[in-house]
């Protein structure tokens, strides 16, 4: 059951299920977990590695000298970002009974793990810090700067696939996109004259998990919207097995009775108590060409 321990600042014991649903909210909720696996890392700074020069096989006459060839590696440098969301509340919410207690852990546990999942889009993919919503300094490298772009117009249909193309044209080929809740909409409902539409199955576009065998995921992080001013991303094309992320620690939730950890006053002053969880992710990207944008234009 969950407790609240008393203390100056203690750990909050929730039970392990309840903690497995904060990490599954982030898989379930974040783009980008959905089109990269996470893989978790110990704290520090991470170094990945892919190569990028695979070593060529050759032909060998009869009695001829066989030779060799080389392979060549890329490096990428990511360093932690660290995230928190804290939560002030009356502290009432002790008085209540365990029963009232639990399903104020339900909420919280809820509204945790979603801002957890959105820290990660509006991390990896803007650079934006949450809170603000403007572009954090200590994010340097964020899939939203690659210059491979397509305008949105009329249709999203031919929009995506000049995105698609704009990758295949290089070295890559597309594994996955990830669009805006309002880009999804127009692209399941968008029609040919006839009235036929142009992508059947995909109802009102909610739902999307594949797109002529991309996989895709859906989100009103992909605009960056509440959190930031409308970043005018709509749709984010790329092969995303070029970006590594993950947790290099993990959701502690803590409650907090006493002073001030966000500057809002004294707790005991104000009746209240915080609740806080923190976690670090790292954000590796091997090449930013291997992604292509679709913006909603910019009006005059």
């Amino acid at each position: 059951m969950a407790t609240l321990t008393t203390g100056a600042s203690s750990t909050f014991d929730i039970p392990t299920t309840q903690i497995g649903r904060i990490a599954e909210r982030v898989q379930n909720q974040s783009v980008l977990a959905t089109l990269s696996p996470e893989r978790p890392t110990v704290y520090g700074n991470v170094q990945a590695v892919k190569m990028s020069r695979k070593p060529r096989a050759q032909i060998v006459a009869e009695g001829a000298q066989k030779s060799s060839d080389t392979a060549a590696w890329d490096t990428v440098t990511a360093s932690p970002i660290k995230f928190q969301t804290t939560v002030r509340m009356t502290d009432e919410v002790r008085w209540v009974d365990q029963d009232h207690r639990l399903l104020i852990v339900d909420d919280l546990v809820n509204a945790l793990g979603e801002s957890a999942a959105r820290a990660v889009d509006l991390i990896g993919i803007h650079g934006i810090n949450p809170i603000t919503g403007t572009r954090a300094a200590s994010v340097t490298s964020y899939l939203n700067q690659t210059t491979n772009r397509t305008t949105a117009g009329a249709s999203p249909t031919d929009e995506l696939i000049a995105a698609v193309g704009a990758i295949a044209g290089g070295r890559y080929q597309a594994t996955g996109i990830a669009l805006d809740n309002g880009y999804a909409f127009g692209l399941a409902t968008e029609q040919y004259a006839d009235g036929r539409d142009r992508n059947p199955g995909m109802g009102f576009g909610s739902d999307v998990q594949n797109w002529k065998g991309l996989h895709v995921a859906t989100s009103s992080t992909v605009s960056g919207q509440p959190e930031a001013p409308d970043t005018k991303l709509r749709a984010l094309a790329g092969d995303y097995t070029q970006v590594r992320w993950g947790f290099q620690r993990r959701f502690p939730v803590e409650v907090i009775e006493y002073g001030d950890p966000d500057g809002g006053g004294d707790l005991k002053g104000n009746n209240q108590i915080a609740y806080r969880v923190e976690g670090v992710i790292y954000v590796a990207i091997f090449d930013l060409d291997a992604f292509a944008a679709v913006d909603a234009p910019t009006t005059p």
